[in-house]
């Protein structure tokens, strides 16, 4: 069975941005995403991207309201409000996190929260056969000022065989 996975909102921005937030669904049998991040992605329905993902949450997604208590706190004494959530939800599902961001991966990691991209979800829409190819892709995340280090990119198309 396909694992579940909460996501944080630039993976979502992201994706939606190629206009793949589908594979999501070839990749995870559940995607949960906290209030925050639903409302970070989708409140300027006038952008493409936003109202792609409010299509996906609307049609796809578990939604869950936000959390409180003495675990959001201490991830948001270090995080946002979007990747707080994000770890908590996953922390309650028992599941891994889809979240980019450096600092947020690190957080999730010292919790034991199993942590994958954005270009681990193209790695493997790839090997299922969803995409032709993983470049290409890059190319535009990167003229949408995504953030991808030299080295990540080179180990992304390494992997693919590209």
């Amino acid at each position: 069975m396909r694992k579940i996975i909460v996501s944080d909102a630039s993976p979502l921005i992201a994706l939606a941005k190629l206009d793949l937030l589908g594979i999501l669904l070839n990749t995870f049998s559940e995607v949960h995403i906290p209030q925050s991040v639903c409302l970070e992605t989708t409140i300027d329905r006038h952008r493409v991207d936003s109202q792609r993902i409010h299509d996906f949450v609307t049609e796809f997604a578990i939604l869950h309201a936000d959390q409180q208590g003495k675990e959001y706190e201490q991830f948001r004494s270090i995080l946002d409000e979007g990747e707080s959530q994000a770890l908590v939800l996953a922390k309650k599902l028992d599941c891994g996190v889809l979240i980019d961001e450096q600092l947020g991966r690190v957080v999730a990691q010292q919790s034991a929260i199993p942590v994958v991209g954005v270009m681990g979800v193209l790695l493997q829409a790839k090997a299922m056969g969803k995409i032709n190819s993983i470049r290409p892709l890059i190319e535009q995340l990167l003229q949408h000022d995504y953030r991808l280090s030299k080295r990540v990119i080179d180990l992304v198309l390494s992997k693919s065989g590209e």
